[in-house]
């Protein structure tokens, strides 16, 4: 099983870089593992290109290591604080595409205006308030930000995505910059109208049914 999961986070961050939503080694990924507060996560310093399962190593929630010879990611104390809080997410994936992270470096929030971002997010895209890279300030940040939904913006940072497995975590971080590409658009010109209110909140129930049903 742990193998299983090893090769999908590093299946998962060789496609991250190979479609461009990160440079090298940037960014991260991880996936719950068998064992009570623990993680299997990306390495740091190796390209993604050349990630194999035997490069992902095993880390606590705090991030002290228990499995692998690399050096566990920078960002390992944001990756822990996200499972602690939720225990839905089997998976969480960050990254830095270009239109979500020009959003994050606005400090601007995707408001909810299309319907499959509030049925497979939880509602509007929020940015955390910034904290440095690898800081403990940034994993309370992104999980105060995050709440129950499936996407956060970093301040000047990237973005963060949770799902189901690698697989899907990386989905959600597809569907965060595509938001981003199409609000930064539409917002250029006046006229961009954000979903009734009304309809976000009924959305936000069905979401929340579809996690009660299956997780995240």
């Amino acid at each position: 099983m742990a193998l299983g999961l090893k090769a999908a986070v590093a299946e998962v961050a060789r496609t991250m870089h190979r479609d461009g939503l990160v440079v090298g080694s940037a960014g991260n990924v991880s996936a719950r593992a068998e064992g009570e507060s623990t993680m299997h996560i990306t390495p740091t310093r190796v390209p993604y290109a050349d990630l194999q399962a035997e490069h992902v190593v095993t880390v606590t929630f705090a991030g002290d290591p228990i499995e692998g010879e690399g050096l566990p990611s920078s960002e390992s104390l944001m990756h822990g604080a996200i499972y602690a809080a939720r225990p839905d997410v089997q998976a969480v994936v960050h990254a830095h595409p270009v239109h979500a992270s020009a959003m994050a470096v606005r400090r601007e929030s995707i408001p909810a205006f299309v319907d499959e971002q509030v049925v497979y997010l939880g509602g509007e895209v929020a940015v955390s308030s910034y904290a440095p890279a690898a800081s403990k300030d940034l994993a309370e940040r992104a999980v105060a930000a995050l709440g129950e939904r499936r996407a956060v913006l970093l301040a000047n940072h990237g973005t963060l995505t949770v799902g189901r497995d690698p697989v899907d975590a990386l989905e959600m971080t597809r569907l965060t910059e595509r938001l981003a590409h199409i609000w930064l658009l539409a917002s250029s010109r006046p006229g961009a109208q954000r979903l009734p209110r009304d309809l976000v909140d009924a959305e936000i129930e069905l979401y929340r049914m579809m996690q009660s049903e299956g997780g995240v």
